[in-house]
């Protein structure tokens, strides 16, 4: 990972230099424009396309088909550094697919045929496109070439996405984002090199740009590169800052010829983000759900963008800060409001961590989940049904313990989980291992969007009802 970086900028007209110091895993360059963010980006690439990768989604074209040309193109890196040698990329979008394609090919062709990937599956490849665009499927063909297939689902129906027209400028930034990101990502995996992001956030809604936020920390975390951003967003900036202590945010200048980093300040609450979303609650009148962390963000907006479930301010927490965002932003709350009254929920695991007494003052109380998290709610009846139906859960968890690779510690979690499915902790790796033996469709679908989709059917009932309580229930789908 590179602590300093030295490149040039261009300020007015003039080429200045700049070194920055103090960098983290995930960096953010911040500033008005004309400070020569871009710039600084496209300098660092060209001066070292090797080590380097520009992303330019802002400046993407229309197409999203693959050309053997193109591929020959982005394996060439002088070719790539020609094409990104200007401020602009009316081709972008299709070379992101075509490097997609040629890239994962190898890994569509070991998924396909059950062949052992290095380090990687093309189901978590195929998953991580999920984790910013849930309504999409995205897949490898069933034949030569084994190439990438996007389809996108609505009510039971699938449409292949062949052309950007088919979506709109959000969806198609986000897509090509994807694409560009995780293909670099495999193909330099544990090599520590840099990917340069350039303003993501053009035409991403805030529930995409957070949505962004998670999928550039499962990136960093799962492939051990570093990246850099440069972005207008504070939104994506108070995202990025909620879901990890590795985060430098570069503020940029004209003047400076050196910057260092700022870091995360850990006793600081974000209220960059609280604002956003607290002014947006204010002024639609929607309920505030504060949550625990990115699984639980995941879960919980999948199911508010359903018809059926009642518009919602979401706020995501950073797991153990969640009472002191709760206090914020109720401090927040009593200077907009007139009446300050009970205006939402904190939603807390049942695992009985973070004391509170809930006041009748309380404008965010607090409320546990009957079960130990989120994650128990997988093993309902309800979302099992989803899975696989008839089923016979204790029949499945033996099997996955006798034939699965599961570690000893998972073992004896999965002997808690047969006594006890509703108050045992299930660790992040075994509930994917769960979800991948039990879902005959877990290649195409994530359990945290499987989880949002059905709570966004209807009013909860029977065991998923009883999981997450009553109180819970009760207030977020009143009549």
């Amino acid at each position: 990972m590179k602590i300093k970086i030295t490149g040039s900028r261009t300020i007015d007209g003039t080429n200045k230099n700049l070194t920055i110091s103090n960098l983290k895993k995930i960096n953010v360059l911040f500033g008005k424009n004309a400070t020569g963010k871009s710039s600084f980006l496209r300098a660092l690439y060209q001066s070292d396309a090797e080590n380097y990768h520009l992303v330019v989604p802002e400046r993407g074209g229309t197409g999203m088909q693959y050309s053997s040309g193109m591929l020959d193109q982005e394996n060439s890196d002088q070719q790539k550094k020609r094409a990104r040698n200007k401020n602009f990329d009316s081709e972008y979008r299709n070379r992101a697919i075509s490097r997609a394609t040629g890239i994962l090919t190898s890994v569509g062709y070991k998924t396909i045929h059950n062949v052992k990937a290095d380090h990687v599956s093309g189901e978590e490849l195929t998953n991580l496109f999920r984790v910013i665009l849930p309504e999409f499927k995205v897949q490898f063909s069933g034949n030569a070439p084994f190439n990438l297939e996007i389809y996108r689902e609505d009510n039971g129906k699938e449409e292949k996405i062949t052309d950007t027209i088919q979506l709109s400028s959000g969806q198609a930034e986000a897509l090509s984002l994807a694409a560009d990101i995780i293909t670099q990502a495999v193909f330099w995996q544990k090599s520590k090199k840099t990917l340069l992001i350039d303003e993501p956030d053009a035409h991403l809604h805030i529930d995409l740009e957070n949505r962004f936020a998670i999928f550039v920390n499962e990136i960093v975390t799962k492939f051990d590169i570093q990246i850099i951003i440069a972005t207008h967003s504070s939104g994506l900036i108070a995202s990025l800052l909620s879901l990890t202590e590795d985060v430098g945010i570069v503020c940029f200048d004209k003047r400076s010829e050196k910057i260092s980093a700022i870091q995360k300040d850990q006793a600081a609450i974000f209220t960059n983000l609280l604002s956003i979303e607290l002014a947006l609650a204010v002024v639609l009148n929607r309920k505030i759900v504060i949550v625990e962390g990115n699984d639980d963000f995941l879960v919980w907006n999948q199911a508010a963008r359903s018809p059926n479930f009642e518009d919602i301010a979401l706020i995501q927490a950073n797991g153990g800060d969640i009472l002191k965002y709760k206090k914020n932003a109720e401090k927040i709350l009593e200077t907009a409001l007139d009446n300050p009254n009970k205006s939402g929920i904190t939603i807390l695991d049942g695992d009985n961590k973070g004391e509170f007494t809930n006041q009748e003052s309380d404008i965010l109380p607090c409320e546990r989940l009957k079960c130990y998290s989120l994650e128990n709610l997988l093993l309902t009846n309800e979302l099992l049904a989803e899975m696989k139906d008839p089923i016979d859960l204790n029949d499945e968890l033996e099997k996955l313990k006798n034939e699965g690779d599961l570690s000893e510690e998972e073992k004896a979690q999965v002997d808690q989980i047969i006594k006890d499915k509703k108050n045992t902790k299930i660790s992040k790796n075994l509930i994917k291992k769960l979800h991948l033996h039990i879902d005959d469709h877990s290649s195409s679908r994530d359990w945290r969007i499987l989880i949002g989709k059905r709570l966004g059917v209807g009013k909860p009932t029977g065991e998923l009802a009883n999981f997450l309580g009553t109180e819970i229930v009760n207030y977020l789908w009143q009549d």
